[in-house]
């Protein structure tokens, strides 16, 4: 009996130390599981963009916070206003995504870089040429020789502007061009006939009141991409859809809608395709060549 007692406290004895150690493995593995890697998100308003990175960050908190639930993982904003920096990065596929206003930088990372598109506003934008309501300019073509002011040289309006010129047989280098960063500060210009020539965006101030005031319109530019995100490689095709379907959800809900005002896109969110970015960019031109 004696040694039935003893066998059966060793027996316990085993069980419990079996029990120790499975329980110290668990915890060992659990302390050893590598956590979510954090992922950064690009916020670029482009070079007529006014807000500093701390107005654009609480802008698109809202925003933010509903990524980084459809990602599973921590999310760090950064706001973006360099162009040349924001390439360089987009090459180095520094950032998981990128949301940003102009859509020529977005269109050369989906071709060049491995970024896919996500959503994109439904609203698209034109680049507009306009005039005085004292000008006699009528078309585009009527464009050579006169003085045109523009967004920054380079800028993504001035990549369709310059396209927009080079399809009315227009050298966009042999004209009188000034170039000015602000949209309202292009529109009051033109409203004091300072140029002849106004290149805005149809989505700006300017550009929704200008023929409400009066002005013309002279020319349009086909419908470009507006307010795309694109996702890079390290952000999985589970992670994109999430994505994709909560932020075209957003126009869906009272919350979503204020989220949506919040940021300039009222009217929402759409699915977005790489042909459409890569036709964008090659009606453009490279800016490498010329």
């Amino acid at each position: 009996m004696g040694k039935q007692m003893r066998l059966l406290r060793l027996a316990l004895l085993a069980l419990a130390l079996g029990a120790a150690g499975s329980a110290a493995a668990q915890a060992a593995k659990k302390a050893a599981a590598p956590q979510p890697a954090r992922l950064f998100i690009a916020i670029n308003e482009g070079a007529a963009g006014n807000a500093d990175a701390s107005e654009t960050l609480f802008r698109y908190q809202e925003l933010t916070e509903l990524v980084e639930k459809q990602l599973r993982a921590p999310v760090i904003v950064v706001a973006v206003r360099d162009p040349k920096k924001l390439k360089i990065s987009l090459k180095k596929q520094e950032y998981a995504l990128l949301l940003s206003r102009p859509s020529d930088l977005p269109s050369e990372a989906i071709r060049d870089f491995g970024y896919r598109p996500v959503v994109m506003a439904k609203e698209s934008a034109r680049t507009l040429f306009i005039v005085h309501k004292n000008s006699p300019l009528r078309a585009i073509k009527e464009v050579r020789g006169k003085t045109i002011l523009t967004p920054d040289q380079y800028s993504h309006m001035w990549r369709i502007a310059n396209a927009m010129l080079r399809d009315a047989n227009i050298n966009m280098a042999a004209e009188k061009v000034r170039s000015m960063r602000d949209q309202a500060a292009i529109g009051w210009s033109m409203e004091n006939e300072f140029f002849e020539v106004g290149v805005i965006n149809s989505i700006s101030g300017v550009g929704r009141s200008w023929e409400k005031n009066g002005h013309r319109v002279i020319a349009r530019s086909t419908e470009v991409p507006n307010m795309p995100m694109i996702a890079s490689p390290q952000v999985s095709g589970l992670q994109l859809v999430a994505v994709r379907d909560a932020l075209v959800a957003l126009a869906g809900t009272d919350d979503g809608r204020a989220v949506l005002k919040k940021i300039g896109v009222a009217t929402g969110f759409q699915d977005a395709y790489p042909q459409t970015f890569l036709d964008f960019l090659k009606w453009i031109g490279d800016l490498d060549a010329g």
